[in-house]
């Protein structure tokens, strides 16, 4: 079964993978980096990940500290 677009989770969007990939490539090129074929695709994929990995990081700390009276 396919999902649609507007059932796609929004970090799967290759919209948003596209514009990191090219903002990554971008910041090489500027910085005269010369990066592999497909390593912007990567290190945008990585990038992603690991802001919604301390996202989750963060709500989880969040509601840990307002389930705990403030000192």
């Amino acid at each position: 079964m396919s999902e649609t677009p507007t059932q796609k989770p929004a970090i799967q969007s290759l919209t948003l993978q596209s514009a990191a990939a090219i903002a990554i490539a971008v910041a090489a090129e500027r910085l005269n980096v010369v990066l592999p074929e497909g390593a912007a695709q990567e290190l945008a994929r990585a990038l992603i990940d690991l802001v919604v990995t301390l996202g989750l990081i963060g709500v989880a700390v969040g509601r840990a500290r307002a389930r705990t009276p403030i000192v």
